[in-house]
């Protein structure tokens, strides 16, 4: 599970690498550079990556409710949602799905699969419900949802 908050503090690191990486130039060795660039900027905080940062259906988890939705970036889809929360965003898991149609058509299903938990006058906010929560745990195959 990433929080918000997290995946900021990466893509500013990212942006700090990338950067530090371009003063390089095109002289020496950009293996060496790579590096260089990344002791440098990540030092021990590690790698930049995020577990599942990759397109899908996505499970966002906001106090006592878990957003389903897709998009090709789910830390990028969270953005909106982060603002003026007061309980915080942590991205549970995604479902990875390449197209489009792919995933609207599993955000759908899931919807349908999980429409008695869904909040009354909200399309893609269900209740942290057990059930939901057996699910998730059980497709996530990286383990990452206890």
């Amino acid at each position: 599970m990433t929080t918000y908050g997290e995946y900021q503090d990466r893509k500013r690191l990212a942006g700090r690498y990338r950067r530090e990486i371009r003063s390089y130039g095109t002289h020496g060795d950009p293996t060496e550079a790579m590096i260089e660039a990344e002791s440098t900027v990540f030092g021990c905080f590690g790698d930049p990556g995020l577990p599942h940062h990759y397109a899908g259906v996505y499970f966002i988890a906001s106090g006592s409710f878990i957003k389903i939705g897709e998009a090709v970036d789910p830390y990028e889809r969270m953005r909106p949602f982060h603002t003026g929360n007061p309980h915080g965003l942590e991205l549970l898991h995604v479902i990875a799905r390449d197209s489009k149609y792919a995933r609207q058509r599993l955000e759908n299903e899931l919807h349908r699969r999980f429409n008695h938990l869904r909040l009354p006058d909200h399309r893609e906010w269900f209740q942290n419900h057990p059930e939901l929560t057996v699910f998730i745990s059980s497709t996530c195959s990286e383990e990452c949802y206890p």
